[in-house]
Parts: C-alpha cells; sequence; structure tokens
C-alpha cells in the first residue's frame, strides 16, 4: 500500500524569540495534529495530543510543539543527553523522497541534538549551530526551534520533506507523517522559497598533547610533549561546500574502546575527525536493506601506520557541488611522511534509481627491515587504485540493486595485483512482511587495504531470509518471527551453510525482548597455519530493553561456536553486556555499562565503562568517562585504564571545547600472540576550540 502525501506550502511570516513561549504570529503557521502510533503500536491513534507547526523567515526555519497530556522528566543541559520527553523535526531538503535528511531533537529544558543520516546511516558526529527553547505548561509542555539556512545544505527548487514526532518517558512514539517506508522514511511535502544562503565556519584551535609514541623498531615507548595549532574553514553556499583542514588529530574526541581480534581480518574502528565525518556521506555507497553494505572509504586508515602510531596529518581539502540532482565530491589529504589519498565520487538520486560511481588512488610506501642492515628500514613504495559503480533503486516496499568494485594494487616489491568484489539483492519490505535475498563475492586478489576496509578475501556468501510482523497480538505491543539460510565459501574450502531463526516481541511501555539461533556446517582456514577447520557452528543471542521509571535498562547474551585466530583454538564464545543510564538529578546523568566475554584459548575479559554527563543550566556541559578491562587467570589483573573529560561553553554561536583524555591506540591488525592486545598508548590533550559562523 503506498500513501500519497498532498504538498503544502509553508508561509513566510517574520522572525520572532526564541524563548519556549508562543507568540501570536505561531496562529499562521503550517500547523499539524493527526499524529498516530508509530511504537509501540503502529498505526493506533496517539496517546498523548501533540501538535507541530512550522514557518520560515528569510533567516531560517521555525518550529514549534504543543505537548499535552502527559509532565515531562526533568533534565537540563545544553548538549547534555536528551529527556526522555522530547521532540524531533526531521528535514529533508532534498527532494522529500528520505534518502537524505537531518533531525533536530529537543527537549522543554533546552538540551539539543542533531544528525544527518542518509539511506538509513546516522552520523551524529554532524553538529550545526540552531536555537531551541522550552517551557512547561498545566498539561505538558512547547518546544521552540529556529534553525537557520546556514546551518544546513540545501536544494532550491525542489519538494521538501518534513515529519515530526515526540517520544515520552512511558515508551511511546507518536509521529506525523507516520513512517511505513523503514529506511527511507516517509515525509510530508512542503514548499517554501528558500533564500540563497552561505557560510564561512572558522574552527581554529590550539593544542598540549604529551604522547608514549613507540618505537617499533624496538617496542618501547617513549614520551614526547608538543604545542601546536591548526583548524578548519568551511565555506557553504546551499548545496555545495568547501572544506579545509590543517594539523587534525584526535585531541578532542574519545578514546578508541578496548577490543580483542579473534577474526582473520583487522578490527574496525569508528571514524571520530570532525574533517572526515562531515559531509562523510557523500563517499558512501548506494545500498539498502538488500544490497549489501560495501565501504568505499575508511579514514581511519589516514593518520595512522600499521603500528597504530599517528602519523601526522599536514592538510586536507575537501569539497562537494550538486548539479541537476547529481552529487559531486572530491577529498584529497596529504600526511607529514608524504602519503597522498585522492578520491572522488558522483552520485546521481532519483525518486526511485540511485546510480554512483567513485575512483580513489592512493601513493605512498611501507616500510620494511633492511635485511644488510638490521637496525634500519627501508621505504617500499605502494600504489592503490579502487573504482566503484553502485546502483540502487527503492520503489514502493520493493528494494535491491548492485554494486562492482574493481582495485588494483602495486608494490614495488611484488608488482601489480587485483581483483573484483561484486555485491547484489532484492527483497520486499513493508511494515507487515519482509523477503529478500542477497549475495556478495570477494575474489582472492581484491587488495585495497589503503583505502578501503578490507573484505573478506575469497569469500562468496548468500542469505535469504523471511520474516512477519504481527501488531497488537493478544496483548503483546507486537510480535516478529523469522528466519533464515545462508551459505559462504572461502578459497579452497567446502561450503559452509546454515538455517536459523529469531522472534522479537514488544509488551508493555517500551519493554522489547529479541532472540535468536543459528546452526550449520561450518568451515574455516587459518592461514597463518595452513589448517582447514571443520565444525558445526551454533550460536544463541539475546537482546533487550527494559523502560524503568523512563531508564532504559539492556542486557544482551550471546554464546555459540568460534574458531580464535588469535589463538589457534576452537571452543565456546560467550558474551554478555548489562547497561543501566540513570537520572541522579535534574543536572547530572550517570550511565554505567559492564560487559564480559570469553574466548577460546583465552581467559575471561571484564570490561566497565562508566559515563558522566553534567550540566550547569544551558551553558555549560561536562562529560566525563573512565573504562577498566581486566582479565581473570590466577587473580584480576588490569590490562589498561583510560578517562576522558569533555567541557564546552556555549553562548550563541560560539563556544570554548576543553577535552582531556587518555588514547588508546591499539595495533588493528591481527597479531596471533593474545598479549599484544594488553599494549596501550596515552595520549594526554588539552583542545581549546573557537567556533565562528559569519
Amino acid at each position: 500500500m503506498f500513501f500519497i502525501l498532498a504538498q503544502t506550502s509553508v508561509p513566510k511570516l517574520h522572525d520572532v524569540k526564541i524563548d519556549g513561549h508562543l507568540e501570536e504570529i505561531w496562529d499562521s503557521a503550517l500547523t499539524f495534529t493527526d499524529f498516530k502510533q508509530q511504537s509501540p503500536s503502529l498505526g493506533e491513534e496517539a496517546v498523548y495530543p501533540t501538535e507541530a507547526r512550522i514557518f520560515y523567515t528569510d533567516r531560517g526555519l521555525y518550529v514549534a510543539f504543543v505537548c499535552k497530556g502527559k509532565k515531562p522528566v526533568l533534565q537540563r543541559g545544553s548538549r547534555g543527553e536528551l529527556s526522555p520527553d522530547k521532540v524531533t523535526f526531521s528535514l529533508d531538503p532534498y527532494g522529500g523522497d528520505g534518502k537524505k535528511y537531518y533531525f533536530f531533537s529537543a527537549d522543554p529544558f533546552g538540551n539539543r541534538a542533531d544528525a544527518e543520516v542518509n539511506s538509513g546511516i546516522f552520523n551524529g558526529e554532524w553538529d550545526t549551530e540552531w536555537k531551541a527553547a522550552g517551557s512547561l505548561t498545566s498539561d505538558g509542555y512547547v518546544v521552540e526551534m529556529m534553525i537557520p539556512f546556514k546551518a544546513f545544505r540545501y536544494r532550491r527548487g525542489v519538494v521538501w520533506g518534513v515529519a515530526f514526532s515526540r517520544w515520552t518517558s512511558d515508551g511511546y512514539q507518536m509521529r506525523f507523517p507516520l513512517n511505513r517506508r523503514g529506511v527511507y522514511p516517509d515525509m510530508h511535502p512542503v514548499r517554501l522559497n528558500p533564500p540563497l544562503s552561505w557560510a564561512l565556519s572558522l574552527m581554529p584551535y590550539a593544542t598540549y598533547r604529551r604522547d608514549s609514541l613507540q618505537d617499533f623498531r624496538t617496542g618501547e615507548y617513549a614520551f614526547q610533549s608538543r604545542i601546536y595549532g591548526g583548524g578548519d574553514a568551511r565555506f557553504t553556499v546551499e548545496d555545495n561546500f568547501l572544506h579545509l583542514t590543517v594539523k587534525p588529530d584526535f585531541a578532542d574526541v574519545e578514546s578508541d574502546p578496548y577490543y580483542i581480534n579473534v577474526g582473520r581480518y583487522r578490527y574496525f574502528l569508528t571514524e571520530r575527525r570532525p574533517f572526515f565525518t562531515y559531509d562523510d556521506e557523500l563517499f558512501r555507497p548506494n545500498f539498502n536493506e538488500f544490497l549489501p553494505y560495501t565501504m568505499l572509504v575508511y579514514t581511519r586508515n589516514i593518520g595512522s601506520d600499521m603500528y597504530g602510531n599517528e602519523i601526522p596529518i599536514t592538510y586536507g581539502i575537501k569539497g562537494g557541488v550538486s548539479l541537476w540532482g547529481t552529487s559531486l565530491a572530491f577529498m584529497g589529504v596529504r600526511t607529514d611522511s608524504g602519503q597522498d589519498w585522492h578520491l572522488f565520487r558522483g552520485n546521481y538520486k532519483g525518486k526511485y534509481l540511485s546510480v554512483g560511481t567513485f575512483l580513489g588512488r592512493y601513493m605512498g610506501y611501507y616500510s620494511l627491515p633492511d635485511p644488510f642492515n638490521p637496525d634500519r628500514f627501508v621505504k617500499v613504495a605502494d600504489t592503490n587504485v579502487m573504482a566503484d559503480v553502485d546502483v540502487a533503486f527503492n520503489y514502493g516496499y520493493f528494494q535491491g540493486g548492485f554494486a562492482l568494485l574493481h582495485a588494483d594494487y602495486y608494490d614495488a616489491l611484488a608488482g601489480w595485483k587485483s581483483g573484483w568484489v561484486k555485491n547484489w539483492g532484492l527483497g520486499y519490505r513493508s511494515p507487515y512482511w519482509v523477503v529478500g535475498f542477497s549475495y556478495s563475492e570477494v575474489d582472492s586478489l581484491f587488495y585495497a587495504e589503503r583505502i578501503t576496509f578490507m573484505p573478506y578475501a575469497a569469500s562468496k556468501d548468500m542469505l535469504f531470509r523471511v520474516g512477519r510482523k504481527f501488531y497488537k497480538f493478544h496483548g503483546l505491543n507486537y510480535l516478529s518471527l523469522g528466519a533464515l539460510a545462508f551459505m559462504g565459501k572461502e578459497a579452497g574450502e567446502p561450503f559452509s551453510k546454515g538455517i536459523g531463526g529469531t522472534i522479537n516481541i514488544g509488551f508493555g511501555k517500551g519493554h522489547s525482548i529479541f532472540m535468536g539461533t543459528d546452526f550449520g556446517e561450518q568451515y574455516e582456514y587459518d592461514p597463518s597455519r595452513d589448517t582447514l577447520v571443520r565444525f558445526y557452528g551454533k550460536r544463541l543471542f539475546l537482546y533487550s530493553s527494559f523502560n524503568l521509571q523512563a531508564n532504559y535498562l539492556r542486557l544482551e547474551f550471546s554464546t555459540g561456536d568460534l574458531y580464535n585466530y588469535a589463538t589457534g583454538k576452537l571452543g565456546t564464545y560467550s558474551r554478555a553486556y548489562f547497561g543501566l543510564p540513570w537520572r541522579i538529578s535534574q543536572f547530572l546523568n550517570v550511565s554505567n555499562g559492564l560487559s564480559v566475554w570469553s574466548y577460546p584459548g583465552m581467559p575471561s575479559t571484564f570490561r566497565n565503562i562508566l559515563r558522566l554527563t553534567l550540566s550547569l543550566g544551558n551553558v555549560a556541559t561536562a562529560r566525563m568517562g573512565w573504562e577498566k578491562v581486566l582479565q581473570r587467570e590466577d587473580a584480576l589483573a588490569g590490562i589498561y585504564d583510560r578517562a576522558w573529560i569533555f567541557l564546552s561553553f556555549e553562548r550563541g554561536l560560539t563556544g570554548l571545547y576543553i577535552s582531556l583524555n587518555t588514547k588508546l591506540l591499539p595495533d588493528d591488525s591481527l597479531n596471533v600472540n593474545p598479549l599484544s592486545y594488553h599494549r596501550a598508548d596515552y595520549i594526554f590533550g588539552v583542545k581549546l576550540k573557537g567556533y565562528l559562523r559569519l
């Protein structure tokens, strides 16, 4: 079933003060009142009356929510955690089809959060400047938002899409329009005539760091202290931008988490540096629920060597333009050691069809021990070139597409290598049914590690799944059942194959439980030992979330068979996680996550992460965290501790940010000696960052 929403015009009025109190002008705004339950019961009548209003001026968009029927849970701050009683305005200024959009969330106490979303991938690192304020009423609350046109990119002359959501602490989400499409959410089409907008953002910074750097010749660490500066400059004109960075680093972002790599391939680490996270959706492939996602650019390769030591980035430049519905983006980065990345991406996104292409080139070298001088290293030149074509379609509830990647790698010692990655898929997804098939194939000679995240080499994987969801089922909010069949193969191995099933239930006010299992015949090849391992694999997993007085308690558990490449052992693994956030007061929030895992051939490992958010009115926010990892053998022995503190002070469009953190830089390549994972590299940094938008 398809829902066609008539276009409406957003009125152009005049600017008002954002203070949480609605002036008379809001009576002339475009108003929406037909909110329905998005969850826990899709399509049911809204539990609490909700109203959304919108208009615009030459400066930006004005949005207001009038929320009745429930008093909010108290929580104050500026950029801290939002109250569970909150509202969200979603905006697609690129055609209204929901493929790419922004969302802006706020609560009645002035807390704000924003993100950009591309094909269902949320980029929470995206951060822009806008205003929000709220006030309590006799039976609820009011929230006002003002989003300047300079705060986001957009296209003029096309239909925009908008959506409004309200969350409550007792587990309800109300939305207009109701989202039945999933990854490309339903939007209400609107017309407006925004001005030609431009923005210049200057973000200089100064940093003091004390690093413990590893000498890869000896494996020992030496301390180094330094003070340096750099910054970012960003210029945007509607949907076009140019971004320049000088000396970006990790000093102002949270440390990487501890991990144990038990697989054949390196561990994936999340990118956090603003230069790379901002507009990163322009370098992602087209994909959907049935077309497997294949990463094009893994920017954590840039600025770090294979030992986890930092290689300073000299400069980076990134830009993008939008022409006739097609986005063109480029990025160039150079490090102090002479490595160069040049990346180009073109992508057309139509109403039903998206077609993209990518070309990337890396030129540099790697160090190799000199066989004639053991204390010296020689530089070996290498080059990586990768090209991609990806096509995805989304027609109503039908989705699918294909992607082809080709890579050429040159090594001055070994010559040229090349290979392919081939993905395709087709399926049907509605609020009630899901049926689909996916296929992925990676050549044995595919080598693009300098540009992308290395996929499984010489592998073929197929997956078929079917599922049915029932709403208001015998007192439950919903009941979802699923089944899957999979088959995989790596070079020189027989086919691995298996089947599985899932069950997902929702009940009460925000409670949910998801359970699943799969089992089959597995073949694993250990290249370092030239060994083929055959075993009957099985896995059981459980994920649950419970709403306890507006605090969501998370419980996760999984167990099954695993071949541990780090130890060469085959056996049973187990992982468990317990997470609990809690509001201590209006200004203080604490969350704690405790996890334990056990892999074959390794002692049990425990991790505890404690996070604290302290908000001082609407001016300052402090986020603090501490992580401790332990292994239990004969006694408890600490592997490492890390801690981080972020302080932010905001006033209007300027801010001061200070961060201090110990930095973990683990080796993200596989090492069969598990003792190597005990190593930690610490960075102590202080960063003062001023933000100015003209």
